[in-house]
Order: C-alpha cells, then sequence, then structure tokens
C-alpha cells in the first residue's frame, strides 16, 4: 500500500496488485497450489483492509463479450455486466457513471483515442479477479478498463504504459482511495483455444469469432462457452494426473519480465515488440500489457511506492507462468 504527501488530496492513497485471471483459479481446489494461494489471499487482505473507494481494473476478453466484428484496442466500461463463462463469475458490476465518463473526457483531452461502452459485457478476465477481492462484484465501485490482448494487431507495450499512467493522473484527481487491479498471466499458449482470424481450424469458429453467434451461426455463444468448459476440465484433470506438461511456460521470460516491473523503469518495456513476446511467451503473455498499465497507473499516483515481486513459479497445475505482485 502506498499513501500520498500532496496537501490537495490528503485522502488519496493507493493500493496495486497485479493477478492471474486464468479459469483453472476456479475449476481446481486450493490444495493443488497452496504457496500460490497463499499470496493471492495476503493481497486479498491487504487490499480489504485498504478498503478502496474506487477499484480500477484492467482485464481483457476472450471472445466471449467482444468479437472482431469490432475490437477496439482500449475500453473504458461506463455500464458493464460479467457473463457466466468458464473461471468468471456472472453479475452486474458497480461502475460510478460519473467518474468512467470523466475518465474518458480526460483520456480524450489526453490524445488517447479510447472507446466508452454502455453495455460492455465482461468475462473471467474481469470478474474473476474481481471475485476473489471483492466477493460480490458489485461490492464496491469499479472502472472496467479493456485491453486488447488476444487479437492481431495489439497496441504496443509503449502505448499500454501510458495509458496506465494517463489514468493513474486522472485517478490522483479524485481525491479517493484507489486500488489498481491488473489481470492476466505471464507465459502462457491460447492460440489453439482463441485463435486469430487467418487462423480459425474452419468456417464455423471462424463465423463466431467474428460475430460472436449474432447472426445464428452453428456456434452460439453458449455453445462456446461451453466448450471452453469441458476444455478447460479435461486440460485440469491431465495437468493434476500429470499426463500433460505445459511446456509453453518460459520461466527466463517471465523472470525477466518481473525483474523490469518491479525495477520500476517500465519505460524499459517500451522497446519490447508484438512478435518478440509472441514468441518467447506464447499469445497469452501478451496479457502482460494489463499488468503494466496497471503498475503505470499505480507508479503515476505515486512515484514514491515500491513494487514487491510476491510469488512466482512456472510449476504449478494452472497451466500459466503464475506471478502475484503488489505495491
Amino acid at each position: 500500500m502506498s499513501t500520498t504527501s500532496s496537501s490537495a488530496n490528503q485522502t488519496s492513497r493507493a493500493y496495486l496488485a497485479c493477478v492471474p485471471h486464468v479459469p483453472l483459479t476456479s475449476v481446481q481446489e486450493r490444495k493443488d497450489n497452496p504457496d500460490f494461494w497463499r499470496a493471492y489471499d495476503e493481497r486479498v487482505r491487504e487490499f480489504r483492509e485498504f478498503d478502496p473507494d474506487l477499484v480500477v481494473v484492467f482485464g481483457g476478453d476472450h471472445y466471449d463479450g467482444m468479437h472482431l466484428k469490432l475490437m477496439p484496442q482500449f475500453v473504458v466500461g461506463q455500464v458493464a455486466e460479467a457473463l457466466n463463462d468458464c473461471g468468471g463469475y456472472p453479475g452486474p458490476l458497480n461502475i460510478p457513471l460519473d467518474i468512467a465518463g470523466r475518465a474518458v473526457n480526460h483520456l480524450v483531452e489526453h490524445e488517447f483515442d479510447v472507446a466508452a461502452s454502455y453495455a460492455m459485457e465482461v468475462d473471467h478476465g474481469f470478474s474473476n479477479v474481481l471475485h476473489w477481492f471483492l466477493g460480490e462484484l458489485n461490492a464496491k465501485p469499479v472502472l472496467p478498463i479493456h485491453i486488447n490482448s488476444l487479437v492481431d494487431p495489439r497496441p504496443t507495450f509503449r502505448r499500454c504504459r501510458l495509458l496506465g499512467a494517463e489514468i493513474g493522473r486522472f485517478a490522483r484527481t479524485l481525491g479517493k482511495k484507489v486500488a489498481f487491479l491488473g489481470s492476466g498471466g505471464l507465459s502462457h499458449q491460447t492460440d489453439f483455444i482463441f485463435p486469430q482470424f487467418h487462423t480459425a481450424p474452419n468456417e464455423d469458429v471462424k463465423e463466431y469469432i467474428v460475430h460472436g453467434g449474432a447472426r445464428g451461426g452453428a456456434i452460439s455463444r453458449d455453445k462456446w462457452m461451453q466448450g471452453i468448459r469441458e476444455g478447460m476440465d479435461k486440460l485440469s484433470g491431465q495437468l493434476l494426473d500429470g499426463s500433460f506438461h505445459a511446456s509453453w511456460i518460459n520461466e527466463a521470460w517471465d523472470r525477466q519480465f518481473l525483474e523490469v516491473l518491479a525495477s520500476g523503469n517500465l519505460e524499459r518495456f517500451d522497446s519490447w515488440t508484438d512478435a518478440e513476446v509472441l514468441k518467447a511467451a506464447g499469445y497469452g503473455g501478451s496479457e502482460v500489457r494489463q499488468w503494466i498499465a496497471a503498475a503505470a497507473a499505480h507508479q503515476a499516483f505515486d512515484r514514491g511506492a515500491t513494487l514487491h515481486i510476491d510469488y512466482y513459479s512456472p510449476d504449478t497445475t494452472l497451466a500459466v507462468g503464475v506471478g502475484v505482485v503488489h505495491a
């Protein structure tokens, strides 16, 4: 937890946590990864002790609420509902419309061409983290910010850092206790589950990822989400019995990312390229954009804060490089 000393905003304080949103956290029992949950639960305890007035969560979608018919790079939710997808928790988010609207205007005034949604549908990329930290999704005022980490082309790492920093500066003007949450995994592969348009295995999948079942194709959204549930259940069983090993986890890359993040010199990410990250960390590793944005937001809110790496392991049954950090 960090505090600020500005006499103009004595009530302004900030908290940061970056954690995975991998669906297997909801599929498997806690005893399967006790060290991870020990670190995670400590962050939740700190968060609840901090008792924020506003939670800013940087997350992403997985072809559940957003599709290729129109995939914006950045979306600030004004009104949002969480879907009942695998690893997710359904229900409305408690978004303060005045703050959400001011956030969009602030970003536009600072030359960010962001989208605003008054009917935003979010999946486990947001609701998984909000569930574990809040309990009920609408228990606290939340500002959800979507960063496209799934679909070609993705925003640059520099742009994600700059966006996060601007959100942090905006949040600093509110005179509130603000918690920033970064939701995503480290190295992992997702392209076989969530293909690109040009890698879709057949026309039915291509139709779904573009239109989300809205045109009555062979795959409805319910069928898509059910397929993901069945796939995750199968993968979880194989990970638990040792018949499958997540060979895509790149421990060296994960540790390098965490070292740069913890250094506080977030500008070092500006030179990272999408192609290099995809090659080293898989399509799922693209989700570190959410962590970079959240850390940049917190840093802009309070430049004196120190980020701590609480947990990392490439050896879990969660199929991702799993990290937990806080400030």
